[in-house]
């Protein structure tokens, strides 16, 4: 070989080299595999034989092996078909209702063959599940799906019908397992909502007019109460009063037969009251002593006091 031809291979030798290692790249990716251990994988051969592989490196022919692949973990799927999807109980309530549901592939070969892809599958499962979710819906009341009995609600009920009436046939047809199929939702149609809404009203308008009927009874009574009470006072107040006046009644009789026995003393004692209403500790007055009741402060007053008898 001449220089310039050992020249030009030493120049292009790491070109030639990458080229070898990208063919070497592309030939191992043509005949091998990765599983990975989250995913099934399953090698299908030119005469249609189905092989499944555990997680690791793996041989295959090009061009003539196909491979499958599918994730091996639980897959939750929202219903996209009848997400909300309208259905009436047994008490003739119209409900709305979105299921999802949990579900992995538990016969990776009989998936393959009838199914192929994830999107399939959840097409084949809201086919199953909205078909079992309207029989068995139906055959319950509104009533009982809100409200607690026992152990177990009613939806939770609903929940476990549902996944008994479909869970072995597809796991028999389709190699899918459900784990669980449960309510995302639970509503009622706009228009219902309306009703129900104008019939909380009603209610509410209802209870707060009993409450207020009530309370107005309750006023009445304390008000009736309260006048029976102060018809008592006034009563017993008045028959004391009685009392007191025929007291002093008696009491004035009695001095009004002195009096009437002695009218002089009378008159003294009336002159003498006068002059204690009249007079103050430092009033002076300029007065007549003849003039009654001042009669009394002249100098032989009291000499001329009439006796008592």
């Amino acid at each position: 070989m001449s220089e310039a031809k050992q020249q030009t291979v030493t120049k292009h030798w790491p070109v030639v080299l990458l080229a070898l290692v990208v063919v070497a790249i592309f030939i191992v990716v043509m005949v091998t595999f990765q599983v990975k251990e989250t995913e099934y994988a399953l090698l299908k051969t030119y005469s249609g034989e189905l092989i499944q592989y555990d997680a690791g490196l793996h041989f295959r022919w090009p061009f003539i092996n196909s491979v499958w692949r599918h994730d091996k973990r639980v897959q939750c799927y929202e219903l996209a078909v009848g997400h909300d999807e309208q259905y009436m109980t047994s008490d003739y309530q119209q409900i709305v209702v979105s299921t999802y549901v949990l579900w992995k592939v538990a016969n990776p070969e009989k998936f393959l063959r009838s199914l192929d892809s994830t999107e399939a599958a959840e097409r084949k499962l809201s086919d199953e599940v909205r078909g079992t979710r309207a029989s068995i819906i139906s055959r319950y009341s509104f009533a009982s799906m809100v409200s607690e009995s026992g152990d177990e609600s009613t939806l939770t009920k609903i929940e476990n019908e549902m996944l008994a009436a479909i869970h072995d046939s597809v796991l028999e047809q389709f190699g899918i397992e459900i784990i669980h199929i449960g309510f995302r939702q639970l509503g009622f149609p706009a228009a219902v909502t309306q009703n129900i809404y104008a019939a909380m009203v009603s209610e509410r308008q209802a209870k707060a007019k009993k409450f207020e009927d009530e309370g107005m009874a309750e006023a009445e009574r304390i008000r009736s109460d309260a006048e029976t009470q102060a018809s008592k006072i006034t009563a017993m107040a008045q028959a004391e009063a009685t009392k007191i006046r025929g007291e002093a009644d008696a009491r004035a009789a009695a001095s009004y037969r002195v009096f009437a026995e002695n009218p002089d003393l009378a008159i003294f004692l009336r002159n003498l009251a006068a002059l204690r209403v009249s007079l103050g500790e430092k009033d002076t007055l300029i007065l007549d002593t003849r003039t009654a009741p001042y009669n009394l402060l002249a100098p032989n007053a009291l000499e001329t006091l009439p006796e008592a008898k």
